[in-house]
């Protein structure tokens, strides 16, 4: 284990960041979470973090200044905890933009969004996606501006499920680039496609996904009033804007196709996502 201390600098808008680390294994992890981050750094003063790996065992920790955020084992809660910091506080600090809880995949002219709580299956649709032929751009957070384009935080794809059982994603040979815990674990997006643009496109469809086991497939086309209501219990900074943030939706979800999905099984939701025509 090398003993070089090395610092990471990131940042979204206004926020910047700096995670300093003690050795190249911690550097690797905090690249590992931040290589496609947005890395827009701020003039500012930035939010310190120390990522410390120490021993032969090794047990590693999370400090931000004299406050210890994580002590272990298991780098898969460590990056979880890190991951969140620094999301936190990019919402937190956001004025402008419109903060939203969703995944988002572009192809050829069209990007769609798929907003949605935990648990509602929107990181695992990214991921199929993603290894169906789409370019990923998050499966957790965007920022929507107000002529309908979206920055997204770009981050490596977190599913609550095991090899197993999603057995389309033919990841058993990349078992050491990939951070796992128990039924949890942080894909690298560029292992499911290699094709990867930073972009900021503009949001062409908008579909709510629902995971139900067992449950026929329906996709049911949604009025723009009904849109932008699922819409805003997406919505994570709505108290920082102005209307909390409604006008601006409700004139992106009248320039866009909006759909609820319930799936049970992906071959339902290829014969969606990868007939000609949804896209149109």
């Amino acid at each position: 284990m090398s003993n070089q201390s090395q610092s990471l600098k990131t940042g979204f808008g206004s926020q910047s960041f700096e995670i300093e680390c003690n050795n190249n294994d911690a550097y690797r992890l905090a690249e590992f979470l931040f290589f496609d981050f947005p890395g827009v750094v701020a003039e500012q003063e930035p939010k310190r973090y120390d990522l410390i790996y120490s021993g032969s065992r090794p047990m590693i920790s999370l400090w931000e200044d004299d406050k210890r955020l994580y002590f272990g084992q298991n780098p898969y809660h460590l990056a979880v905890i890190l991951m969140n910091e620094v999301l936190y506080h990019c919402i937190d600090a956001n004025r402008e933009s419109h903060a939203l809880h969703a995944g988002a995949v572009i192809r050829g002219n069209s990007c769609i969004i798929l907003p949605g709580q935990s648990g509602m299956g929107k990181s695992t649709l990214t991921a199929w996606l993603v290894a169906h032929g789409y370019q990923y751009l998050t499966d957790e957070l965007i920022f929507l501006a107000e002529d309908g384009t979206v920055t997204p935080v770009t981050r490596p794809i977190s599913l609550k499920s095991s090899f197993n059982q999603n057995s389309w994603m033919n990841l058993h040979d990349y078992h050491d680039q990939i951070i796992v815990s128990e039924n949890e674990m942080m894909i690298p997006h560029r292992l499911l496609n290699q094709t990867f643009t930073p972009q900021e496109p503009l949001v062409t469809h908008i579909v709510f996904p629902h995971y139900v086991e067992g449950a026929t497939m329906t996709l049911q086309q949604l009025s723009p009033a009904k849109s932008c209501f699922l819409l805003m219990q997406s919505h994570v900074n709505a108290r920082n804007l102005e209307g909390l943030g409604v006008p601006v939706l409700a004139e992106t979800v009248r320039n866009c196709h909006s759909y609820s999905l319930t799936y049970s099984r992906f071959e339902d939701v290829e014969s969606i996502f990868c007939a000609s025509n949804f896209l149109n």
